[in-house]
């Protein structure tokens, strides 16, 4: 699959998101950066309970610990809707017709799961890779190599 001139190309994972959008041809693609999204998220420990909260039966006599929540998940989780939310105003403002998602496994299941109908249609690509500390030109030949195969 190539490449066409406009289409966009997201690279994110859970702190870091980047998109694109290719300047060049089908041929010879270029990919410029459009916008970049970042998440401060410190450790969970840093942002909430270091310990699992208890829970006491009703007779009183025993205790229980429940599983923590992951707050650092759910802030990576945040971003990516956040991502799909600014991806699906773009989209229906009618900025782009093709867009490619490229994210790790985990962050790419988000993005599945958090686009509109609408986005999804739009997606010509969902490929399970994390380019988001690539520069530029590397992001290009990555993105290229994996549409070809």
């Amino acid at each position: 699959m190539k490449l066409k001139t406009g289409t966009w190309v997201v690279v994110a994972d859970g702190g870091r998101g980047i998109l694109l959008v290719n300047i060049g041809t089908a041929a010879r693609p270029e990919l410029k950066a459009r916008q970049v999204w970042d998440l401060e998220n410190p450790r969970t420990s840093e942002q909430g309970r270091d310990r699992p909260p208890r829970a006491v039966t009703p007779s009183g006599s025993r205790r229980a610990a429940h599983e923590p929540a992951d707050i650092h998940a759910q802030n990576e989780d945040r971003f990516i809707d956040g991502i799909v939310a600014a991806l699906e105003e773009d989209a229906a403002k009618g900025l782009f017709r093709q867009i490619a998602i490229f994210a790790p496994p985990a962050a790419l299941g988000r993005f599945r799961k958090s686009a509109s109908e609408d986005l999804a249609r739009r997606v010509i690509a969902w490929i399970d890779k994390d380019l988001t500390k690539l520069p530029v030109p590397e992001i290009t030949n990555a993105v290229v190599k994996a549409l070809a195969d």
